[in-house]
């Protein structure tokens, strides 16, 4: 019984040993977790059609709602966990979970400021930020920024309004997306910036 007691202890002591070399483990896990949750019932929805489809849609929305309350919990208490904290696929769960929560709005966009000062700090992607900027102005009703953002009409796809649209690749090349062009045809939409209006002076009639 004594060296049960013992194989115990050392046991214990080296969860606490692993645990103190990497605080992050246990979140690690968990979001990685939420990204396979977030991300499978998006999958999985393409291959349905009819009934079956809306089934899992309808999980996909309550799942949602789980990762946001998980999700805006740890934010709220251990920040925006960059990749260097808990890898890549974690860091990302925190993006995908806020980025979907669109039956949300406010509380997509009050992690908006908290997105981006993650990125100035190095925890968060600026391609991932510019995904959250325009999902947060669509919602609202506003222009988006970088083209992200495609809506859906009778089963085909759109490409939602963009603020000065001539300037979107600029924008889009500045935090790291393919030019518009390119992201467009993954959707089997064609996109190409407007034609620039010549000024032409008019002169009044001479006197």
């Amino acid at each position: 019984m004594h060296r049960v007691h013992i194989l115990v202890l050392i046991f214990c002591l080296g969860v606490q040993h692993v645990a103190a070399q990497d605080p992050y483990a246990t979140l690690r896990a968990e979001l990685e977790r939420i990204h396979d949750l977030d991300q499978n019932d998006r999958h999985a929805a393409g291959g349905y059609i009819g009934a079956q489809k809306d089934s899992v849609i309808a999980h996909m929305v309550r799942q949602d709602s789980l990762d946001l309350f998980r999700v805006s919990a740890i934010i709220d208490s251990a920040g925006w966990l960059g990749e260097a904290e808990v890898g890549r696929k974690a860091n990302q769960a925190l993006f995908l979970v806020i980025q979907h929560a669109d039956r949300y709005k406010t509380v997509q966009a009050r992690y908006l400021p908290v997105m981006r000062e993650a990125v100035a700090e190095g925890k968060a992607r600026p391609d991932e930020l510019a995904m959250l900027e325009d999902r947060v102005r669509v919602n609202a009703g506003q222009a988006q920024l970088y083209g992200s953002q495609i809506g859906w009409k009778d089963n085909k796809p759109f490409m939602q309004p963009i603020a000065d649209e001539a300037q979107v690749n600029e924008r889009r090349a500045a935090v790291g997306l393919e030019p518009l062009e390119k992201y467009a045809e993954r959707f089997g939409l064609t996109w190409s910036p407007a034609p620039k209006q010549e000024r032409i002076l008019f002169l009044g009639p001479a006197k």
